[in-house]
């Protein structure tokens, strides 16, 4: 999984979870393939990128969901510092979205921390063998006492709750009529 990320990043990449959307352009790719250029866009709903794939154009639209989680790697580079690579971890690593590139660890942290909470997905760690462990606690939906029902809820199946407050009206003699002529026409 060495090769899962961008492959011929030079520059520091750094996106701010605050503030989406967000439009990048980033080389990705495997190790033994050849390095592509990708266009990404990211917004609130989801990841759309663009890429070629045998020389034909590709988009790909992919929610959150579809992603395992937001991961860190630290690798040494040619220089000898460390580099923190904080991504969009996808089973499929041609679909991992890197986010943030630096050898500021503090920074690095932070973002790894920011994005998994924009994005409600858990933090994963990617170790030097490449394997994925998860971080940190699962997110578990508190459970509380149940909300008190309506007021009116006794007269719910009686009369609407507007209706309630107003008085029912009294039906007085109904006079009879006899001997009148229809007043209704068919012609």
């Amino acid at each position: 999984m060495t090769g899962a990320t961008p492959l011929g990043l030079k520059t520091a990449l750094r996106l701010d979870p605050g503030h989406l959307p967000a439009k990048w352009c980033v080389n990705v790719g495997q190790a033994g393939r050849p390095v592509q250029e990708a266009a990404i866009y990211m917004d609130d709903d989801g990841v759309i990128v663009r890429r070629q794939l045998s020389g034909l154009p590709l988009t790909l639209s992919l929610p959150f969901a579809a992603f395992e989680g937001v991961s860190v790697r630290i690798e040494p580079n040619a220089a000898g510092d460390l580099v923190a690579h904080v991504e969009l971890h996808h089973r499929d690593p041609a679909l991992s979205i890197p986010l943030t590139v630096t050898r500021d660890m503090e920074a690095a942290a932070a973002d790894w921390q920011g994005w998994s909470d924009r994005l409600s997905l858990p933090m994963l760690l990617v170790t030097t063998s490449g394997s994925v462990e998860r971080v940190g606690p699962r997110a578990t939906v508190p459970v509380g006492e149940p909300a008190p029902r309506r007021r009116h809820a006794t007269m719910a199946e009686r009369r609407p709750r507007f209706l309630v407050r107003r008085k029912m009206g009294t039906a007085g003699e109904m006079p009879v009529l006899r001997d009148w002529r229809e007043i209704i026409s068919y012609e």
